[in-house]
């Protein structure tokens, strides 16, 4: 491994933007502390804790081949259950970059419990769902010029003492952990030393990738209030996509195994007004009546009717709904 593990790890890898230049390093690097930093293990409602370790592991350098099939490898080589990964272009008046997820489907990881896995129990069958997509895609994005402008590369960060004293630079910037972030920053701890780093105006820590992945650590580490908080947010700042689809489907499931059936059904209608015949949404909509009833009910069977008639049942999940005891 090329990372320390544990057995309730939940974690994404960002390796190096694909980029002429070091502006790879520095989009990946800040999407790192980004994500990482908002990583609390408190539930934001019940302020419970103990939803493990939640990491973002930073790789300086670029995968060699650029594909989502090469990007879960990475994240299998790390013991992680997905990796952010993307491409950066300086412009002349910015930085484009386009940011992609890539999760790994069947991977066994080192965790005793997979809270990705949404399953149900009942009428003589066992279904379960994943995450909505297991490879994601996002909008490209500009950045602003403070990005390239503020360093060459992550080794030019300062590092500023939050108790006071010299900021300080580092060649092995990346042997830092984030615990915290602000809305200009992240508080990272190095060799027992906090330390504040003020990232550039850049837009990146708005940025869709960063949003969502949080949305997914969140989802997979059980903290189930958080992912709600995070796709709230996702929802009030980026503009209906794809992948906003997949936000409803979280929040939904977050809802639904709360026990707010009738909040998770918004979202299941907000994801088909998206894409009304969305195999995902179908599929989710029926978990969200399931988990709300314990049988299929008329909204279930109007979901597996269009699923069916649109695509057939073209998965272990049809196959096992459809066999449901009536």
């Amino acid at each position: 491994m090329a990372q320390e593990t544990s057995r309730d790890q939940v974690g994404l890898v960002v390796p190096a933007f694909i980029a002429d230049g070091p502006v790879g390093e520095s989009v990946a690097y800040l999407i790192k502390l980004s994500v990482q930093g908002e990583l609390s293990s408190e539930d934001p409602v019940t302020k419970k804790r103990g939803y493990g370790r939640g990491i973002s592991y930073f790789v300086p350098a670029a995968m060699r081949t650029h594909s989502h099939e090469e990007a879960a490898r990475l994240a299998r080589l790390n013991g992680l259950q997905g990796t952010v990964w993307g491409y950066a272009t300086e412009l002349p008046d910015g930085v484009a970059i386009q940011s992609f997820l890539s999760l790994n489907s069947t991977y066994e990881d080192f965790r005793v419990t997979r809270n990705e896995l949404w399953q149900w129990e009942g009428r003589g069958a066992t279904l379960v769902l994943g995450p909505p997509q297991q490879n994601v895609g996002f909008r490209s994005e500009t950045l602003t010029n403070d990005l390239v402008k503020a360093f060459g590369s992550p080794s030019d960060l300062d590092f500023c003492p939050i108790d006071g004293g010299a900021c300080v630079q580092f060649d092995d910037y990346q042997v830092a952990r984030a615990f915290g972030r602000t809305d200009t920053g992240a508080i990272v701890r190095r060799g027992g030393v906090d330390y504040f780093l003020d990232f550039p105006d850049s837009g990146l820590a708005r940025s869709e990738v960063i949003d969502y992945a949080g949305i997914f650590i969140a989802y997979a580490r059980g903290n189930l209030n958080q992912v709600i908080q995070f796709a709230d947010r996702y929802l009030e700042r980026h503009g209906p996509s794809d992948a906003a689809i997949d936000v409803h489907l979280y929040r939904a499931a977050a809802r639904a195994r709360l026990g707010q059936v009738e909040a998770a059904r918004g979202d299941i209608d907000a994801a088909l007004e998206l894409n009304p015949v969305s195999r995902r949404s179908l599929r989710y909509g029926i978990m969200v009546e399931l988990a709300a009833v314990g049988k299929p009910n008329e909204r279930s069977e109007s979901y597996f009717q269009m699923l069916a008639r649109t695509y057939g049942l073209s998965s272990e999940f049809d196959r096992r709904y459809a066999s449901l005891d009536r």
